[in-house]
Parts: structure tokens; sequence; C-alpha cells
């Protein structure tokens, strides 16, 4: 059985400090050994430029996993997206969400347990889609082996909405709501999707004498 030793918490607290004040606020600026969990190619592919609709009767949740070998520190996220209307830029609520089955839930989809979230802007008009990025304000710990979730929302009315577009090739879980539920999740053409986070391991100044 592990023990947390005075000069463990010390580390442990030194490391959160460092990391709360040395970058988690900087998207061109990542915490030493980041590394990506999950990293979708973007946009385009044999049908085109496509994606999910965001608007008030659809949200739209994209899965991953964190590796089982340790626990990690999410950094941020980023997402392609496209917008619906050429000359209007409506907001958009994402959100880093916990697994419903961690928290009893019968089947994995979406928890509605924030973990952190980020209202912004789309950032392009019509069909050029972006990439943007949200990056984490405290560095939260993601459990090795559990499911996450990647949510996004928005009160956009149809047809003038944000779009999170269909990655050029591979395989991801999603899903999308339906009369305000979430639909099963299953596996199917991956939303385009960029996790980074770094090992908890990596993230611990050496302990002096």
């Amino acid at each position: 059985m592990s023990i947390a030793t005075p000069r463990r918490l010390f580390a442990a607290s030194l490391a959160a400090a460092l990391l709360s004040i040395s970058g988690w606020a900087f998207a061109d600026k990542l915490p030493p050994g980041t590394v990506a969990i999950v990293d979708t190619p973007g946009p385009g592919g044999p049908f085109g430029t496509n994606g999910f609709d965001v608007f008030k009767d659809q949200r739209v949740a994209a899965r991953f996993t964190v590796p089982a070998d340790g626990d990690m520190r999410f950094v941020r996220t980023g997402l392609w997206m496209m917008n619906n209307s050429g000359d209007l830029r409506g907001n958009f609520l994402v959100s880093l969400q916990t697994d419903a089955v961690d928290e009893g839930g019968p089947a994995t989809l979406p928890s509605g347990v924030d973990i952190e979230h980020w209202k912004v802007r789309v950032q392009t008009y019509g069909w050029s889609p972006v990439e943007q990025f949200f990056v984490s304000r405290t560095g939260p710990t993601l459990k090795a082996g559990h499911n996450y979730w990647i949510v996004v929302a928005s009160n956009s009315p149809p047809f003038i909405d944000p779009v999170w577009t269909f990655a050029r090739k591979g395989l991801g879980w999603s899903t999308t709501t339906f009369g305000g539920a979430w639909q099963q999740a299953g596996e199917s053409g991956a939303l385009t999707l960029h996790v980074d986070a770094v090992p908890v391991t990596a993230t611990a100044p050496t302990a002096r004498n």
C-alpha cells in the first residue's frame, strides 16, 4: 500500500501550484511532457466536409479514453468547427464531462457532470472549418482507463448554427441528443477531436533533500 509521505505531499502540492501558473492558460505554450490522448485528422475526406449541426435542439458529444497506464492532467481540447451562417457567428458551449457509468449510470454517455466548460464564439463564417482550442484553467486529473466526453451545445436556431465537423478518416464514439435526451452512443465515423494531457508522473518535480 502506498503512503503519502510529507515529502510526496509537498511535491504534489508544488506541482499543482507550478502548473496553475506556468502555462495551462496558453494554448501555444503547453506544459512540459504534454502528449495527445487523441488526435483525429482534420475535416474533409471522400465525402467532403460535413458535420453535426449544434443548435438548441441538438447537443453533440464525442468520447475519449485515458490510457490505462496512469492518471493524466487535462491540458486542452481542440475541435474543427464551421458555421451554417455566412454573416453571424453564434456562441456555443464546450464542456469536459465524466462518463455516466462512472456516475452510476447503466451505459456510456455524457454524465452531465462538468469538469470544465468554455463559452465561446465560432471563429469562422460559412463552411470554412477552423480548429478552435479550449485550454484548461485548472488541469483536472483524468483517471487512467476511464472514459470522458467532450460535449458541444448551442442555443442557436437551426440553419445558422455552429457545426462540429467529421474527421477525414477514423472511427470514434459519439452521440447526439434527440428530444432532449442522449441517444445510445456508438462507434461511427470520428468527429474531429484533439485532447492534450500531461501524465501525472511527469508533473511532479523531483524532491530535494
